[in-house]
């Protein structure tokens, strides 16, 4: 792009008045970036709400030099592994080019081809269950192995599931970030974060290096992760999740919704049961099916497991049935405490079982694909 130009458009951004209405605004009002920031003062008096950080943003930015600033902010990007991109870029991703009002700049560290094959988004809560674990990583990796790029806000919980079930499904994940390429958050991701950018993925933000992330910026967040997807999936939600946001602005911009049920005394679940009671999403009863839903298919086949004795199978094919306690699981006849331990071992050894807080044992993806293929 023209260089003059993409330093008119850091200058806006940096000025804070960078959110994309605002931004919409100014270039409607003034034609253009470079007659925008010429405008000076002009531009905030021609905004129906300007905020005081614009005017002293702007009062910065000449007091050290436009020009200036706007070298500092490309080199922290390329410190931080990244690229500034504007909508005049060819590497801006589609999804969000044609997104209205869409975001004026972005900074992505890691692989453009990571938004050219579908991508769904796959969100929910912070504080996750087993249940919701387990149909996270389930989803997420039939999405990836089926080619489709996941796309989650790198939250700990249902996000951070979704994005290394895909990473070890051997698919490409996108992470929206709330925060600048130089601090990931949340802290604890920053491995995952690093292993997305490495194995084919990428990161995406709107939000330049050194900026503070606030309330606003996790809300925009969650409008980029619902903008990128061609469906978004909750799978977890209790009331006020900011997940749920998500969910409305895939609604807002026109993109399928879908849910995962939950027990109805679920109050991790009360969101997504509202969602498909409402009609306002469709409900997931499997990853395959979610697929065949949006038009992409499977064709996932199911990966081989050892023999199992058929104590170890009673046992998984009750789980994969219905996720239970040591207490639920010995109510299959004749099974005693002895052999149900053994058997709950072994499966495990095996990867076929996992416990979450050593109370509840789920299958994992390997069982459940057993269970298909027999």
């Amino acid at each position: 792009m023209d260089p003059a130009d993409q330093i008119a458009r850091l200058r806006l951004i940096r000025s804070g008045t960078n959110g994309p209405v605002t931004y919409r605004q100014l270039l409607a009002r003034f034609g253009s970036a470079r007659a925008a920031w010429r405008a000076g003062d002009e531009l905030l008096a021609c905004l129906p709400r300007s905020s005081p950080d614009a005017s002293l943003g702007l009062a910065r930015i000449r007091r050290r030099g436009a020009a200036q600033v706007a070298q500092e902010v490309e080199a922290a990007v390329r410190d931080a592994g990244g690229v500034t991109l504007t909508a005049l870029d060819s590497d801006y991703p589609l999804a969000l080019r044609m997104t209205d009002p869409r975001p004026p700049v972005l900074y992505r560290a890691g692989d453009p081809a990571a938004f050219v094959n579908p991508a769904v988004a796959v969100v929910g809560t912070r504080r996750a269950t087993g249940y919701g674990r387990s149909a996270a990583q389930e989803i997420a990796d039939e999405l990836a192995r089926a080619g489709v790029t996941v796309v989650s806000g790198l939250a700990i919980g249902i996000d951070g599931e979704a994005h290394a079930a895909a990473l070890a499904a051997g698919g490409r994940s996108v992470a929206v970030l709330p925060s600048p390429l130089d601090r990931i958050y949340p802290p604890r991701h920053r491995q995952l974060a690093a292993r997305l950018v490495a194995e084919g993925g990428a990161l995406l933000t709107e939000l330049a290096p050194g900026h503070s992330s606030g309330r606003p910026d996790f809300a925009r967040r969650n409008r980029i992760i619902a903008a990128l997807a061609r469906a978004t999936v909750v799978v977890e939600a209790p009331d006020h999740s900011g997940a749920l946001l998500t969910a409305s602005a895939a609604v807002e911009l026109g993109r399928e919704l879908y849910a995962v049920p939950g027990p109805i005394d679920s109050l991790a679940s009360r969101g997504c049961n509202r969602l498909i009671a409402d009609h306002l999403a469709g409900i997931v009863t499997s990853a395959a099916g979610l697929l065949t839903s949006i038009g992409l298919g499977s064709g996932v086949k199911p990966l081989g497991v050892a023999t199992l004795s058929d104590t170890e199978a009673r046992v998984l094919y009750r789980l994969i049935r219905q996720p239970g306690s040591i207490e639920e699981l010995l109510t299959l006849p004749e099974l005693s405490t002895a052999e149900l331990a053994s058997a709950l071992t072994l499966l495990e050894a095996r990867g076929l079982v996992t416990s979450y807080g050593g109370a509840t044992f789920h299958p994992t993806l390997a069982a459940r694909r057993l269970s298909d293929a027999r």
